[in-house]
């Protein structure tokens, strides 16, 4: 009687089409999922979006980018965001009524549980890259956010601060700019941003970081706190600027600069960087627009029209983007 069963080549075939069906199927699992995630982003700009008019219609104006207040001691700036002042607006009203706004610092004692350092899930895009969350600064946590609102045309560093966009500094220390009302957005809310994407990934930016120089402060996967509480460079975690193009990264690494270079980048790869839109979405990334739609902005788009995108009043005319 003979025994029925498979040859080694017939083993081998069965292997190498199993093989070029899973090599068919991941790239299609992939971009579903990318799909699910660009969705899920997109859901959470609209929230942001939502709590900003929700806020306006309360306070007759939309939260400052950050209220900054003088101290007599160390940080002489204190103060907290426009996220903090949200709060109440996307669920988080216990987190903002234990907030502690006399000293805005002590909200970051306590270690990891501090209330600086809590994670807010509809403040993370989920293609977004984070090394670690939360980081530590000195002795002090602070919880990531993927998403920064409209600074306008430069957030970064805080002298260059133009204060132009939908969210700036306000409160006792410089500089301070008048709150935003929807009536100031004379550019039209259709034409304006109101929030966008972080890009967290930039090997070059970060190899100045590894330096321990003045020349970049931290590594571009610890920019963006939510409840930044003191110092005076806190609008640069939470706002966002036009300065420089959608996906923008440092076009050169430090082992590769000369002193002309490392010049270059404390004038101007680094407030472009810091401030700049994008994300680990392929091609650009989301943005919310004052009238609480969300639009994907292209990393090639035409950079004289994302420069009006983000001022308020600066009485251009914005056509198809």
């Amino acid at each position: 009687m003979s025994r029925k069963a498979f040859t080694l080549i017939e083993l081998l075939v069965v292997i190498a089409i199993i093989a070029v069906l899973i090599a068919l199927l991941l790239p299609a699992v992939q971009q579903a999922r990318e799909a699910a995630r660009r969705t899920q982003c997109r859901n959470q700009l609209k929230q942001l979006g939502l709590a900003v008019h929700n806020y306006e219609s309360s306070f007759g104006c939309l939260p400052p980018g950050q209220i900054r207040i003088d101290f007599a001691t160390s940080p002489r700036v204190r103060g907290w965001s426009l996220f903090v002042q949200l709060l109440p607006q996307f669920d988080q009203a216990p987190l903002y009524n234990s907030w502690d706004f006399a000293d805005p610092l002590a909200n970051a004692n306590g270690g990891a549980s501090s209330r600086t350092a809590t994670i807010l899930p509809m403040l993370l895009c989920p293609s977004d890259i984070i090394p670690q969350n939360p980081v530590v600064s000195s002795t002090r946590y602070y919880a990531i956010s993927s998403y920064g609102g409209n600074g306008g045309s430069q957030t970064h560093p805080p002298a260059a601060i133009r204060g132009d966009g939908v969210f700036a500094s306000s409160g006792s220390s410089t500089p301070t700019f008048p709150l935003v009302r929807i009536k100031d957005i004379t550019d039209g809310t259709t034409a304006t941003l109101l929030f966008g994407e972080r890009n967290h990934v930039d090997r070059n930016y970060d190899t100045y970081a590894a330096q321990g120089s003045t020349w970049a402060l931290e590594p571009m996967g610890q920019y963006g706190w939510w409840a930044p509480s003191g110092g005076m460079f806190g609008l640069s975690d939470v706002t966002l600027s036009t300065l420089a193009p959608v996906n923008y990264s440092i076009p050169v690494a430090f082992g590769q600069a000369g002193a002309a270079d490392q010049t270059t980048f404390v004038n101007d790869w680094d407030p472009k960087r810091v401030g700049a839109l994008g994300s680990q979405h392929t091609g650009g990334c989301h943005a919310a627009l004052c009238d609480g739609s969300v639009r994907f902005l292209s990393e090639n788009m035409d950079r004289l029209v994302l420069v009006r995108l983000g001022t308020r009043s600066g009485g251009e005319t914005i056509g198809e983007f």
